[in-house]
């Protein structure tokens, strides 16, 4: 029986440092992004020609996306929480994998009947005998319940870790559910998020990206995520060298329109005048750009590899772009300069100099293209990124 359960706990033991909790991607090819993108410009046709939505159609779609939204919030905090959890035991278990191969050799002489008897009958007198026979069941007690202690502990993490990748898929069907509510706002978008893509530039970004593909010889048929390699890293740093949080992520009123319960999605960082230099929060490449668009002017988004996590970070209402479609990039890399001020005219959507930073999960232009479903992953990028409250300075871009 003891041989069991050492196998059963060494197996364990195995899968507790060897299984990894976040769930893989969908492979993406060179010939789906040709597909979507032909689809994205029969949409631009047919949505030229289509009646605007009625308030009441705004108005569910809205109530709807805002719902799945603290939906998603919710599940995402669930997962860090379990993941933190399920890291800190597979830590606890790692480092006592030494006791517990000792409780359990000792746990097996003791059990050995010779090695039994023969401290018990050492005992001097007859209270010696019972005082013996006392202590061996007690340590054999206190041996069998540390295995089974230790037993629990594995058990409780391999069910964490399956709890884990079930809430990922959950995660996962709840971002494209609230995509598709995004998508169905159509040209009513703006009523909804403070800053948009036009869908000419998600066709013509895209487009950028397709023939940066082409270029590096990407084949129609194969998965993206291997024809391109983006350098992995450790963490984030902050996107500029001094700021203040001048709006959080998340719903608020509109600075410039007034409307109330917009969703505004990054974070906006003043106290830079224009042409500052913004630069890329971690190592990563460079996936789709837009210029000078009517809501957020010029725009980079760059893909990241984070301790095995794909990641898109955002940069809006640049003054200037210092980088290309297919650039790789550094922590150190300038992107751009800051803008939104008087020197962007074009960006109707910014009331100062300031960046707009958003993060989100997966890799934008790659994992998924349709700015909708960037919306649907954005998260906080204050509790990655470790940004001030609002109003407060940060005088380093170390977190």
């Amino acid at each position: 029986m003891m041989k069991k359960v050492v196998i059963i706990m060494c197996a364990a033991l195995i899968l507790v440092t060897g299984t990894s909790t976040y769930a893989a991607s969908k492979a993406r090819t060179l010939r789906e992004l040709r597909a979507e993108l032909a689809s994205w410009k029969k949409e631009q046709a047919a949505n030229e020609s289509k009646k605007t939505a009625t308030k009441n159609e705004i108005s569910s779609a809205k109530a709807s996306v805002s719902s799945k939204q603290t939906e998603i919030s919710n599940n995402q905090q669930k997962i860090a929480s379990s993941l933190a959890e399920s890291e800190q035991l597979g830590k606890d278990i790692e480092n006592g994998k030494t006791e517990l191969e000792k409780i359990v050799k000792n746990y097996q002489v003791s059990k050995g009947d010779n090695v039994y008897l023969e401290y018990i009958f050492k005992a001097t007198s007859y209270e010696d005998l019972i005082y013996r026979y006392a202590v061996m069941e007690q340590l054999m007690d206190y041996q069998k319940n540390k295995i089974d202690e230790w037993k629990g502990k594995i058990e409780y993490n391999t069910q964490l870790k399956i709890d884990l990748e079930n809430r990922e898929v959950e995660l996962s069907n709840q971002i494209d559910s609230l995509a598709n509510d995004i998508k169905s706002l159509n040209n009513k978008l703006s009523d909804y998020l403070d800053v948009t893509m036009d869908i000419k530039d998600e066709i013509a970004s895209t487009q950028e990206l397709i023939n940066y593909y082409e270029k590096i010889g990407c084949k129609e048929d194969e998965d993206l995520e291997k024809c391109v390699s983006v350098k992995g890293d450790t963490g984030f740093l902050r996107p500029l060298n001094r700021g203040t949080t001048t709006s959080y992520f998340g719903y608020r009123t509109h600075p410039v329109t007034g409307v109330k319960n917009k969703f505004h999605s990054g974070i906006d960082i003043g106290g830079n005048k224009e042409g500052t230099n913004v630069y890329s929060v971690a190592n990563g490449m460079v996936s789709k750009i837009v210029r000078k668009a009517s809501c957020g002017g010029n725009q980079v988004y760059i893909q990241h590899l984070i301790n095995g996590k794909q990641y898109t970070s955002c940069y809006m209402h640049l003054l200037t772009i210092k980088v290309s479609v297919g650039d790789k990039v550094t922590n150190q890399t300038i992107v751009g300069t800051v803008g939104g001020g008087s020197g962007t005219p074009w960006d109707s959507c910014s009331t100062g100099a300031h960046l707009h930073f958003g993060l989100g999960t997966g890799w934008y232009g790659t994992t998924y293209t349709s700015y909708s479903k960037w919306v649907a992953n954005l998260v906080d990028p204050k509790g990655y990124l470790k940004f001030p409250d609002l109003r407060k300075y940060f005088y380093t871009r170390v977190l």
